[in-house]
């Protein structure tokens, strides 16, 4: 048994789509944030800023800028402090002090709802710093001049001390010597100290800083600014709603899209979009869309996924095709009916059967009635040829309906008698679709799954669930089923537009892009929908059937070698029943 297929990868594509599809969710957030961007700067008192240049001219911050760290820190302490609230007459507010590069200048900013007093403030504390700073050098001078003063009172009191000893000291003697030496010496160190002292007092005191530039009152505010303000609380508001947006796309369960539906199936492609119409709100009201609809957009759909499906079987002929969907709301009985009617509107005897056994629902699509059909065939109260009840309109279409509900449908489908039904059907017709009920509430779909040539699994936008979706799949692997693609009913409109486009504007199908080279192109002419040979009565004009098919009522039904691989057969691991997770 084959491993199941690896999950497709997110692409940016992807995510562009998951956005596109919560772009309500997106925009809002950036709405609400700029909005109340807006508000808050409407109650915001404005704010002004007013600069003042500091220059310092001590020598330290001029040979190399070492004490401008400190001199900066000067001007938060209590002294600057104070001295700026005597200038301005009140406690000033707090200021930005920033170094201009490696220069000895730097900027003096306050900021104040009123332009005039900001202004103040800056030059306030650019002219408190320069007066502490001097108040404190001239201390520094006063304190140097009292300590040289010291040292020569000293030494005088020495020299005075030296004089007086020699006065009594001979001349002849050593002692006299040794006293003028000491004399000498406190005479000159007594010199050099009045020395120091007068140049000290005679050179004036240098400030410690000079303003370069005042401070004048700002023309604007430098807070709030609505234009820029929006335009941030804008990005922030989309950043948000991205996140949230991608956030409730990973808690979201529901199939949204082609992408979506590919990954929960494992990368089993998606041969048919199918897009909503208001005309199957009701889904209690059967529609043959293709009928009502011939030349619509939904008809051309399903006409795609007839393309898509011969161009399949050329590979590997399909002689019984299984339709059938995780639950029970999928819409897979309107994709059986609508998709016999397409086949059968080409020329190719198609003949419907409905195994939904539970809830039959397939003859109503036609008008037909449910008295006889699959059921009495099988319990032997009616001729196989009593059961087939020709469709209206459409000479090349015949439906086996499900008939009365009987006790055991599992039982019943899964007998040698359904089977030698469904084998009598395939020598007479060219293709036996077979509507069954979902996957999950019933067995009886996947006990049809495992004899059936190829499986088309059908899941709605918006209704199926990934979780069921890759149930589903599980327990086609679990059978060893042929799943050769999914529909996407209810599809979104970006998925059906690049669908149709696609197939318009190359010309050969509508399908998923299933080409197989120069043979797919010439054989086009015979494959492609002949919308004009289906009229508004639902009648078709007999075309070639599809080299995918067998034709000929004797042709037996072809079945893979076994060591074959059957082209998308999926198989894997599953549970031991597919009962409703």
């Amino acid at each position: 048994m084959a491993s199941p297929p690896s999950t497709p990868s997110t692409s940016p594509s992807d995510i562009l789509k998951v956005l596109w599809r919560r772009k309500v969710t997106v925009i809002l957030c950036a709405v609400i944030a700029v909005v109340a961007m807006i508000g808050m700067d409407i109650v915001r008192t404005p704010q002004y800023k007013a600069s003042a240049r500091i220059l310092f001219t001590d020598k330290s911050a001029q040979t190399g800028g070492k004490s401008i760290p400190t001199d900066i820190l000067i001007f938060q302490s209590q002294n600057v402090i104070g001295a700026a609230a005597k200038i301005l007459g009140k406690q000033p507010p707090a200021v930005s002090v920033v170094s201009i590069g490696t220069t000895a200048e730097a900027t003096i900013t306050a900021s104040a709802s009123d332009p005039v007093f900001a202004a103040r403030v800056a030059n306030a504390y650019a002219a408190a710093y320069i007066k502490v700073g001097n108040a404190a050098a001239n201390y520094t001078q006063l304190q140097q001049e009292q300590n040289i003063q010291n040292q020569i009172n000293s030494l005088t009191t020495s020299i005075d001390g030296y004089v007086n000893a020699l006065s009594f000291t001979a001349k002849t003697s050593p002692q006299y010597i040794t006293l003028t030496n000491q004399l000498g010496a406190a005479q000159n160190q007594r010199s050099t100290l009045q020395s120091q002292l007068y140049a000290i007092q005679t050179t004036q005191t240098s400030t410690v800083a000079q303003i370069v530039q005042t401070a004048t009152p700002a023309s604007a505010p430098s807070s709030p600014k609505p234009v820029t303000d929006a335009l941030l609380a804008g990005v922030v508001g989309l950043a948000i709603g991205v996140a949230i947006a991608l956030l409730r796309e990973s808690l979201d369960d529901k199939i949204r899209g082609r992408s979506d539906l590919e990954r929960a199936a494992g990368g089993v492609p998606s041969i048919g979009l199918i897009p909503a119409i208001s005309e199957w709100k009701d889904r209690r009201a059967p529609l043959l869309i293709t009928a009502e609809q011939p030349k619509g957009p939904t008809s051309e759909a399903f006409r795609s996924l007839r393309t898509s499906l011969q161009f399949m079987a050329l590979d590997d002929p399909i002689k019984t095709l299984l339709v059938t969907s995780a639950s029970a709301t999928d819409g897979k009985t309107t994709i059986s009916a609508n998709l016999a009617y397409t086949m059968a509107a080409a020329g190719q005897d198609i003949v419907l059967v409905g195994c939904d056994l539970r809830k039959p629902r397939v003859h109503e699509f036609f008008g037909l009635s449910n008295e006889v059909g699959f059921t009495s065939v099988l319990l032997g109260e009616a001729d196989l040829d009593d059961a087939l009840l020709e469709v209206p309109g459409n000479p090349h279409l015949k439906l086996l309906p499900a008939g009365p509900i009987p006790p055991n449908p599992s039982e019943l489908l899964a007998g040698s008698r359904a089977r030698t039904v469904i084998q009598a059907l395939a020598q007479r017709f060219d293709l036996i679709v077979l509507d069954s009920p979902p996957l999950l509430p019933v067995s009886d779909a996947a006990v049809l799954a495992g004899s059936a040539d190829a499986v088309l699994m059908v899941a709605a936008t918006g209704v199926s669930s990934k979780r069921d979706v890759s149930r589903s799949f599980d327990i086609m692997r679990q059978v060893d089923a042929s799943v050769i693609g999914t529909v996407l009913n209810r599809a979104p409109a970006a998925d059906s537009y690049a669908y149709y486009r696609y197939g318009y504007g190359y010309g050969y199908g509508y399908g998923y892009g299933y080409g197989y080279g120069s043979g797919y192109g010439s054989s086009s002419s015979q494959r492609s929908d002949s919308s004009s040979a289906e009229s508004q009565n639902g009648s078709a004009v007999e075309e070639p059937a599809p080299a995918a098919v067998d034709a000929g009522p004797t042709a037996p039904t072809s079945t893979p070698a076994p060591g074959d691989a059957k082209r998308f057969r999926r198989r894997g691991r599953g549970d031991d029943s597919p009962t409703a997770s």
